[in-house]
């Protein structure tokens, strides 16, 4: 399925590409009616293309989050019975929850990154949620688990859960500034997801 979706993002990139091309031969040739009609219709059609590649990306986000969520759920109701997990069993989905947030903190780092190498107005009125900016030193973190009672892993595993979420929310929220704003950044994401997946 990533492969699929990997190449109707190319598809989408390369037709957005043609037009981009197409615009500026019109634009550059002479002003007539006509050929401001078919820049008009080109940038139209650039415009569709766009918004199937902003949706073809928070499918494919949407997808790595799903598989995410899948494994965890597969792991967690592997490993339980009639009885309440152990805590070495709410360890490791804590663990992948916190991969699973560093990596979203990478992306959200390369993301804004692309935004502010362009254009730092693009994420004007944008702030990211609590968890992007907790730096936790992950040695420390890992002892204090081995430390916690069941309770409280359960309601540190529902806290990274929400984490994940706000932080997920955010990265959705990025890539609707680029869409708007400067959809050929789109190109430089599909590259850092594919290098991600």
């Amino acid at each position: 399925m990533v492969a699929v979706t990997e190449l109707e993002q190319e598809a989408l990139l390369a037709a957005i590409s043609e037009k981009d091309a197409n615009i500026a031969l019109l634009e550059l040739s002479s002003s007539k009616k006509k050929t401001q009609e078919e820049v008009a219709a080109l940038k139209r059609e650039k415009d569709r293309l766009v918004q199937q590649l902003k949706q073809q990306t928070q499918n494919r986000m949407k997808l790595m989050a799903d598989n995410y969520e899948d494994d965890y759920f597969k792991s967690s109701h592997s490993n339980q019975t009639n009885h309440k997990p152990s805590p070495d069993q709410i360890i490791q989905p804590l663990l992948e929850l916190d991969q699973n947030r560093s990596k979203l903190k990478l992306y959200i780092g390369h993301l804004t990154a692309l935004c502010h190498d362009r254009d730092p107005l693009i994420l004007h009125g944008l702030t990211p949620p609590a968890s992007y900016n907790l730096d936790d030193d992950q040695a420390t973190w890992e002892n204090e688990l081995q430390k916690m009672t069941q309770e409280q892993l359960q309601s540190e595993l529902e806290k990274g859960e929400r984490d994940n979420a706000e932080l997920q929310e955010f990265a959705n929220a990025i890539l609707q500034q680029i869409a708007d704003h400067c959809p050929d950044i789109l190109e430089q994401v599909v590259n850092a997801l594919e290098e991600s997946s």
